[in-house]
C-alpha cells in the first residue's frame, strides 16, 4: 500500500530539503540529515545523536502515539514515473548464520531456494518482525527519497513494508557464476530481491507509482560564513 503526504507535509518537506541544500556544510541528503528532513516534515520529535546513542534497529523513524515506523531511505536513481528503483535493505550473511538461522551448511552450491527461505527468515524473521517487536511498531511502512543526480528533482516515495513469506518468492542464480541470486514473485514473476553471496547485501526492488509526490528545487548555497551567523543568530 502507497500513502501520500498532506498539503502541510509536502509543504514542510519541500521547505526542508531546499533549506538543508543550502547550508555549504551538507553536501547530501542521506542517512541522518534525511531522517531529520522526513521528521520535520512529519511533525515528529528528532532523536539527536550528540545527545542520544541511535538505534541500529530497523525503524529509524517512530511515531509512539500511532505506533507507525518507516525504515528512511535516500537513493540517487534516474527518476523515471512511473517506474522501479532498487535500494539495499539489509547485510545477510546467510553461509555464516545458516546454523543459527535453523538451517543445514550453506554455499553457492546449496538448492536456491533453500538460500532464498534463508534469506527471508534473515530479513522477515531476525529482522523486520523482531525489531518491530523492540520498537513498539504495529504499523511498517518504508519512505525513501529519490534523488537525480544532480539533486534538483525529487520523489518522496512511502509504501508499507511488504512481509513477504518464503512460499511468495521464487530463487535462481542470474547466470552460471552465481554472483547474483534472484528472487521472483511466483504470482506474477515480478522481480523483487537481489542478493550478492560477496557482499552480502540484499537488495529490494520497490514501484514508483504515476501519483508520486514530485518536486523540483534550485537550492542556493550560502557563504560558509553566511550560514554560520544564520545557524547561530542569538545563540
Amino acid at each position: 500500500m502507497h500513502y501520500q503526504l498532506n498539503a502541510q507535509e509536502k509543504e514542510r518537506l519541500v521547505k526542508a530539503v531546499n533549506n538543508v541544500l543550502s547550508i555549504p556544510f551538507i553536501d547530501d541528503l542521506e542517512d541522518f540529515i534525511w531522517e531529520a528532513v522526513f521528521s520535520y516534515a512529519k511533525g515528529l520529535t528528532l532523536i539527536d545523536p550528540l545527545i542520544s546513542i541511535r538505534s541500529k534497529r530497523l525503524f529509524d523513524v517512530v511515531d509512539e502515539k500511532t505506533k507507525i515506523g518507516w525504515s528512511a531511505k535516500a537513493v540517487q536513481w534516474p527518476i523515471k514515473i512511473p517506474g522501479s528503483l532498487e535500494l539495499v535493505i539489509q547485510r545477510a550473511d546467510i553461509f555464516k548464520k545458516a546454523e543459527a538461522l535453523g538451517f543445514p551448511p550453506l554455499d553457492k552450491n546449496s538448492d536456491p531456494n533453500l538460500l532464498g527461505k534463508a534469506l527471508m527468515k534473515h530479513w522477515i524473521n531476525e529482522k523486520v518482525i523482531k525489531d518491530a517487536e523492540h520498537q513498539g511498531v504495529t504499523d511498517k511502512r518504508v519512505c525513501i527519497l529519490i534523488k537525480s543526480r544532480n539533486r534538483k528533482k525529487f520523489v518522496y516515495l512511502e509504501e508499507s513494508l511488504t512481509e513477504y513469506s518464503s512460499d511468495d518468492i521464487q530463487w535462481r542464480w542470474s547466470d552460471d557464476t552465481k554472483t547474483g541470486l534472484q528472487g521472483t514473485k511466483k504470482k506474477d514473476g515480478s522481480l523483487v530481491f537481489r542478493w550478492y553471496p560477496n557482499q552480502k547485501q540484499l537488495f529490494e526492488r520497490f514501484t514508483i507509482p504515476e501519483d508520486s509526490f514530485v518536486f523540483e528545487l534550485d537550492p542556493k548555497r550560502m557563504s560558509m560564513s553566511d550560514a554560520i551567523e544564520v545557524l547561530f543568530k542569538d545563540r
